[in-house]
């Protein structure tokens, strides 16, 4: 039996994300899954991830730096030496990452790794951070992004179910993500919520989330009209993570910006609304699977970096309060769709998922196709869907170095 160790140090959404990749390596028969993730997911793993045997590390503990977590851990890292293990997926760029890295020959591991003293990436990440110079032409989910460290992923549509209603009459909210500046306000999102509680016939409305949105949903009930908030039922900071799968499992529809339940829902198979805007980029973390809606601002500075301030007072919001938006929620059609926002539903190629536009115009999306189609043949795909990965590529994918032989590694 072999050993392949998994190390995803990130938070909630990306460890669901990482899915893709941990199940093309587990479907080989032979070999035996191991994941290393932030201690705080361990008992969310054991629900994503039943047959992986897991480890914990304190890797997001206040006052702990890369130095003192490693210090710290010394005896699940002697472990992982045992085990001696045939491939090791470092997923996240990162201080703790590297370090972790330094305790596996280069050969065996991908993704990220430590030679000789210098952080390096493999060539399949260092194209990750070729997109993030132009990142409103993003051609591949994270989510496919890791699945291809693996040389041959299982197909896209194995990865999640089908999303279906429970048919119960009840729909799950998530008020606000871990950034502000990805979350629709509580002004902005009541008038949403109103809308798709008016298409859908009156539904009860679960309003889900930790500790920390509790003031975003005791807000957003006030903005809700006297019929929906009848409805309303707060169990924000009221449920552990573990609890959440069995919540989502009861949904008709969950509405939510870009976050870790967002993925969850999609995993488990529950349709998705999600709002996307600032620095969300639904091509690059839009939720997996067939049958979900996004709703994606697109300005001339989308995406941007929500870490520096934004100068044009958020105007990617506007789009959201948008009477033909609102219209459309409530399953209604309004010619004067705003200029900013595109409506789309997630589907397959053979690359991964896709999102389709139904509503507005996506003014990127031919040079998007024309990136997704060279990565494509870049990976080797079939060619039924592949363009010649070089000529005509467009000019952010690929730099001259990605075409030079040997070599697997590159500094980081």
């Amino acid at each position: 039996m072999r050993n392949i160790l998994v190390f995803q140090l990130a938070r909630f959404g990306d460890l669901v994300q990482s899915k893709r990749l941990i199940l093309s390596l587990a479907e080989a028969g032979d070999s035996k899954v191991h994941l290393c993730l932030d201690q705080d997911l361990l008992p969310l793993a054991r629900l994503l991830y039943p047959f992986a045997e897991l480890h914990g590390l304190p890797a997001h503990k206040k006052n702990m730096d890369a130095n003192a977590v490693f210090t710290s851990c010394r005896k699940t890292f002697a472990l992982f030496q045992e085990l001696d293990c045939a491939a090791v997926y470092f997923l996240n760029f990162s201080p703790l990452s590297f370090a972790c890295a330094a305790l596996f020959p280069p050969e065996k591991v991908f993704g990220y790794a430590r030679v000789e003293g210098q952080d390096m990436r493999s060539r399949l990440a260092s194209l990750a951070f070729n997109f993030l110079r132009e990142r409103r032409f993003s051609p591949i989910n994270l989510a496919d992004l890791w699945a291809f460290l693996h040389p041959d992923p299982i197909a896209p549509e194995k990865v999640n179910p089908i999303a279906r209603p429970a048919t119960t009459g009840r729909i799950g909210i998530i008020g606000s993500g871990r950034n502000a500046r990805r979350s629709l306000p509580p002004t902005v999102l009541a008038n949403c919520v109103q809308a798709v509680f008016q298409a859908r016939g009156g539904p009860e409305l679960l309003c889900l989330g930790g500790k920390t949105e509790a003031a975003t949903a005791r807000a957003l009930r006030r903005e809700l009209p006297a019929r929906c908030a009848s409805k309303f039922q707060d169990f924000t900071g009221k449920t552990a993570l573990a609890d959440l799968p069995d919540i989502l499992r009861g949904l008709d529809l969950l509405i939510t910006p870009d976050t870790g339940v967002m993925h969850l829902a999609a995993h488990l198979g529950v349709p998705v609304q999600a709002f996307f805007l600032s620095s969300a980029w639904c091509y690059e973390t839009g939720p997996y699977g067939m049958g979900h809606s996004v709703w994606q601002a697109h300005e001339s500075c989308s995406p941007c970096l929500e870490s520096c301030p934004c100068p044009r007072a958020l105007t990617c919001l506007s789009a959201f309060s948008h009477p033909a938006f609102l219209a459309r929620l409530a399953g209604k059609h309004r010619d004067d769709w705003p200029e900013n926002l595109i409506g789309a539903v997630s589907m397959f190629d053979d690359l991964g998922v896709v999102y389709k536009t139904v509503d507005g115009n996506d003014i990127h999306s031919t040079v998007r196709r024309q990136a997704r189609l060279s990565l494509a043949g870049y990976l080797g795909l079939p060619a039924a869907i592949c363009v010649p990965a070089k000529p005509g590529a467009p000019g952010f994918l690929f730099r001259e170095k990605d075409w030079m032989l040997p070599g697997n590694w590159e500094n980081a």
